[in-house]
């Protein structure tokens, strides 16, 4: 017998979130970032869920158990699939229009691929976001930053506010 699971994992994914996010957003939630991978042998699904104000751990238990019994129904994933929903963390990565939008007015570090007014690592206050760039505030000094340049970005912890 042919199992009935969806074999091609864009195929997989698309239908994953397809699923989610109505379920995401009837709850308030969004989605941060949905990935199907092979990972030690096992097929695991990965969201990361967020929501203003941050998302609780009994929050993404509940969305987990939601996602587990739909996924079931739909045969869209492997039977012994690991299925993992968490938040992105404190130190959030930031990388689509929507990511950066989020985070003005945030802390944020960004690391880019070469120099950028003779630096590589900017860390300040997100001020917006244009087109092609991002502009960050370093202690009063505005940096513009082309959007290609960046290598990475997420949000940065004060650690000594915790």
């Amino acid at each position: 017998m042919i199992p009935l699971f969806i074999f091609d994992k864009m195929e997989a994914l698309a239908k994953i979130k397809e699923l989610v996010d109505p379920i995401a957003e009837e709850r308030g939630y969004f989605i941060i970032d949905t990935t199907y991978k092979r990972e030690g042998g096992k097929m695991v699904l990965r969201v990361l869920l967020d929501k203003e104000g941050g998302i609780t751990m009994d929050e993404c238990a509940d969305i987990n158990n939601t996602l587990s019994e739909f996924l079931d129904k739909e045969n869209i994933i492997e039977e012994g699939c690991i299925v993992e929903v968490s938040s992105p963390g404190l130190d959030r990565k930031l990388e689509t229009d929507r990511d950066f939008v989020w985070a003005v007015g945030k802390r944020i570090k960004v690391t880019t691929y070469e120099p950028v007014t003779d630096k590589k690592v900017f860390i300040g206050t997100l001020l917006g976001l244009g087109e092609d760039n991002i502009v960050i505030d370093e202690e009063g000094v505005s940096a513009e930053i082309p959007r290609e340049k960046i290598a990475s970005a997420k949000l940065e912890v004060d650690w000594s506010h915790i």
